[in-house]
C-alpha cells in the first residue's frame, strides 16, 4: 500500500513537472513568435505613416516655395546677399532660381553660380535626382519635391521643393534638417491623432529634441516631452523626414494564434503515464482552445483595426471643400475584410477616388489588401497616370504572388475645376452615373485584374461631370447578397434602388446596404460590401463682408446676408438667416472680438451655400458645448444653448477650427432635398 501511494505521488509530480515544463516551454515560443508578428504589423503600419507625412510635409513646402516664387516675381533683389537675406526670412536653408536651360541663374549659395571660369551648377547634367527637376521646364509637372537626402553638389543633407515660374525654368528652395521641421511641424499637429494599433496602441511624431507633434492617445499633449515606451511595448522608431516617429503596440493586447501551443503541450505531456497523461492532456487541450480561441479573437481585432484605421473614416473628410461631396462605407463580411476604398489628392485641383475587392477573405486578403493600397497611393501621389499607376501596381503584386490573390479596382481622377474624370477599371464592377436625375451605368471596357499577371497595359477612358451629377462605386457584395432562395440583389435592383434615392450621399450609402439586407431578410452576409459615392458641384462663387462687432454692423450684416441669400429656397434661406443671426448675436456679446468678417459662399447650381465666420474673440467652440435639455420645462432647464441647438440640428456640415489666434467657424445648408 506504502509503495502503491509513494508511486501515485511520483506519478503525480512527474505529470506536474511535465505540465509545467510544457506550459513554460509553449507561453515562450508563443511569446517569441507573437513578437515577431507584431513588429511586421508595425512595419505595414509605418508604410502608411510615411507616406502621410511625406504628403504633409511637401503640401507644406510646395505652399512655401509658391511664397518665395511671388516674393522673387514681385521684383525683390536676385542678387547672392539679398537671397540670403530672404532664406533667412522664409525659414529655408537655401534658394535657387533656374533658367529653361537648368542652369542656376540667382541663388543663395555662391558656389552654384558661375565664377573663376566654373560654369553655373546646371540639373541636366548634374544627373541623378538633380535632373528629374527639369520636369518643371518641360511641362510635366508645376510642382515637384525631391525626399530628404544627400546633397548632389555638396553632399549635405538637405530636401529640395521646386516650383515652375510663368516666365520661364522654375525657383527651387532647399531645406535643410532644422528648416525641414521649423516649416513642417504645424502640419503634422494632430496627424494621427485617433490611429490606433492594436485596441490601444498608436502613432506619436515628435520634433527631433523630444517635444510631442501628434499623439495617438492624449488630447492636448502636443508640446510635453516625449519619453520611450516602456517594457510593456511592442515599438519601433523611425525618422520620416527628419522627424521621429513611434508605432507601439502593447504586450497585452498582442496575443497571436499559434498552432505550436497544442503540438508542443501534447508532445510534452505524453512522456506521463498514458491514463494520467489521457486525462491531464484534456484537461490541457480544454484550456488551449479556449486560449486559442481569445487569442484568435485578439489578433482578428488587432488587424481589423489597423485596417480600419488605413481606411478614410471622418466625413465630411474636407470640410472647407464646395467643389464635391464624396462619402464612402465598408462592411466586412468577417472581422477584417478584403475590399478597401480611397481618395486623396494628387494636385492642387485633382482628386483620386477608387473602390477594389481583393479576392478570399480573412487575413490573407486583408494584407493583400493594405499592400495593394499602399501600392496604388504611393504611385498615384506621385503624380503619375493612373494607367502607370495600375501597371506598376500590377507589377510589384505579381511578384512573390504563390497564392495568385488578385485585386479588381476601379479608379478615377476628377478635375475639381473642370468635372472631367479620368479612369481606369481593372476587372471591376462598372459605376452608376446620376446625370440631371438619370441613373445608369458607366459602361467601361474591363482590362484584367491586378496581380494576376506581369506586363498588363491598361486603358483609361474619360468622361465629364457636370455641377450635380455623381458617381456611384460599389463591390459585388451588393450585388451578389443572396436571399434565402438564392436570389441575388441584382444590378437591376441596385439601379432602381438609387434611382428613387433622394437622400444626401451618406444618407444614400446607408439607404443601398438597408434594402441589400431587407432583400437578404436574415441571410449571412456573403462577401464584403463596400461603396464610395464622389457628387461634383462646380467651382462657387463667393462674396465677403467684414464688419466690427457693434450692434448697428449686426443689422448690416443681416441686411446684407438677406440680399446675398435671395436665390437660395425659401426655407433654407430662413433657416440660414436664423443660424447666422445666432452666431453674429454671440460674437457681438460675448466674444471680446475687436473685429470679425462674414465670408457667403454660393454654388451656381442649387444644393448649397457655405458660410464662414472670423472672429478674433477669446477661444469658444460650439460644438462641443452641452447641448440643453428640451424635455425639461423652460423653468426647470438651464438658461442658454437653444441658439446653438438650432445651429446644430439646421446646418450641415458645421465645424470649428482656432488658428492664428482666430475663431472659425464654417456652417452650411444642402437644400436641394429638404424634408
Amino acid at each position: 500500500m506504502t509503495a502503491r501511494r509513494n508511486l501515485n505521488i511520483k506519478l503525480a509530480v512527474s505529470v506536474l513537472a511535465a505540465f509545467a515544463l510544457s506550459m513554460a516551454i509553449t507561453w515562450y515560443l508563443h511569446d517569441r513568435l507573437a513578437e515577431h508578428d507584431v513588429y511586421d504589423l508595425i512595419d505595414r503600419a509605418f508604410e502608411n505613416v510615411q507616406s502621410e507625412i511625406i504628403d504633409c510635409v511637401n503640401e507644406r513646402l510646395i505652399r512655401q516655395c509658391m511664397a518665395v516664387r511671388e516674393r522673387l516675381d514681385d521684383g525683390y533683389p536676385g542678387d547672392t546677399a539679398s537671397l540670403q537675406a530672404l532664406a533667412r526670412e522664409m525659414h529655408v536653408t537655401e534658394i535657387s532660381v533656374v533658367d529653361s536651360k537648368g542652369d542656376v541663374v540667382r541663388s543663395s549659395v555662391p558656389d552654384y553660380l558661375a565664377h573663376d571660369g566654373k560654369p553655373a551648377f546646371n540639373f541636366v547634367t548634374a544627373g541623378g535626382k538633380a535632373e528629374d527637376m527639369m520636369c518643371l521646364v518641360n511641362g510635366q509637372e508645376t510642382e515637384y519635391c525631391q525626399p530628404f537626402r544627400s546633397n548632389t553638389a555638396n553632399g549635405s543633407w538637405r530636401k529640395f521643393i521646386g516650383v515652375w515660374r510663368p516666365s520661364g525654368g522654375f525657383v527651387e528652395i532647399g531645406c535643410d534638417g532644422a528648416s525641414l521641421r521649423g516649416l513642417s511641424r504645424s502640419s503634422l499637429v494632430d496627424l494621427f491623432r485617433n490611429w490606433r494599433v492594436g485596441g490601444v496602441g498608436g502613432i506619436v511624431v515628435t520634433t527631433a529634441s523630444g517635444l510631442v507633434l501628434s499623439d495617438y492617445a492624449e488630447p492636448n499633449r502636443e508640446g510635453t516631452h516625449w519619453c520611450d515606451p516602456d517594457e510593456s511595448f511592442y515599438w519601433k522608431r523611425k525618422e520620416i523626414e527628419s522627424f521621429p516617429v513611434y508605432v507601439m503596440i502593447p504586450k497585452d493586447s498582442a496575443a497571436v494564434q499559434r498552432d505550436v501551443l497544442v503540438g508542443a503541450t501534447a508532445l510534452l505531456n505524453g512522456a506521463a503515464l498514458l491514463f494520467v497523461a489521457l486525462l491531464v492532456g484534456f484537461v490541457i487541450s480544454s484550456f488551449v482552445r479556449q486560449q486559442l480561441r481569445a487569442q484568435a479573437a485578439k489578433e482578428l481585432g488587432m488587424a481589423k483595426d489597423i485596417q480600419l484605421a488605413a481606411l478614410p473614416s471622418v466625413f465630411p473628410p474636407f470640410p472647407g471643400e464646395t467643389r464635391f461631396d464624396i462619402w464612402a462605407s465598408m462592411e466586412a463580411a468577417r472581422e477584417v475584410g478584403g475590399d478597401f476604398y480611397d481618395f486623396y489628392f494628387t494636385g492642387q485641383d485633382r482628386i483620386l477616388f477608387l473602390v477594389a475587392d481583393v479576392s478570399g477573405k480573412g487575413i490573407p486578403a486583408a494584407m493583400f489588401m493594405m499592400r495593394a493600397k499602399t501600392l496604388i497611393k504611393s504611385a498615384a501621389q506621385t503624380g503619375k497616370p493612373l494607367t502607370q499607376v495600375f501597371e506598376e501596381t500590377n507589377e510589384a503584386l505579381c511578384e512573390g504572388n504563390s497564392s495568385n490573390t488578385f485585386v479588381t479596382a476601379w479608379a478615377g481622377e476628377l478635375n475639381t475645376r473642370t468635372g472631367h474624370v479620368t479612369f481606369v477599371n481593372a476587372g471591376h464592377n462598372s459605376p452608376v452615373v446620376r446625370r440631371s436625375g438619370k441613373v445608369e451605368f458607366l459602361k467601361t471596357r474591363p482590362s484584367l485584374v491586378l496581380g494576376a499577371m506581369t506586363d498588363v497595359r491598361y486603358r483609361a477612358e474619360e468622361t465629364c461631370l457636370a455641377p450635380g451629377d455623381a458617381i456611384y462605386l460599389y463591390t459585388d457584395g451588393i450585388t451578389e447578397q443572396p436571399n434565402a432562395a438564392k436570389e441575388l440583389y441584382g444590378e437591376a435592383r441596385l439601379l432602381n434602388t438609387l434611382s428613387r434615392c433622394t437622400s444626401r450621399q451618406g444618407e444614400l450609402l446607408k439607404t443601398v446596404l438597408a434594402d441589400v439586407r431587407r432583400h437578404a431578410a436574415g441571410v449571412e452576409q456573403a462577401d464584403d460590401c463596400t461603396q464610395l459615392v464622389i457628387r461634383y458641384r462646380g467651382e462657387p462663387d463667393a462674396v465677403s463682408y467684414e464688419y466690427v462687432p457693434t450692434m448697428d454692423d449686426l443689422a448690416r450684416a443681416t441686411d446684407d446676408l438677406t440680399a446675398a441669400l435671395e436665390p437660395v429656397p425659401a426655407r433654407a434661406r430662413t433657416q440660414l438667416l436664423i443660424a447666422a443671426d445666432e452666431i453674429f448675436s454671440n460674437i457681438v456679446r460675448y466674444s471680446g472680438a475687436t473685429s470679425w468678417s462674414l465670408t457667403v459662399e454660393l454654388t451656381h447650381h442649387p444644393e448649397g451655400v457655405r458660410l464662414v465666420f472670423t472672429d478674433d474673440g477669446k477661444p469658444f467652440d460650439p460644438l462641443v458645448h452641452r447641448d440643453p435639455d428640451t424635455t425639461l420645462c423652460a423653468e426647470k432647464r438651464e438658461i442658454g444653448g437653444l441658439g446653438i441647438l438650432i445651429v446644430k440640428k439646421t446646418m450641415s456640415p458645421v465645424t470649428y477650427k482656432r488658428r492664428n489666434g482666430k475663431n472659425i467657424l464654417t456652417m452650411g445648408k444642402d437644400y436641394e432635398n429638404q424634408d
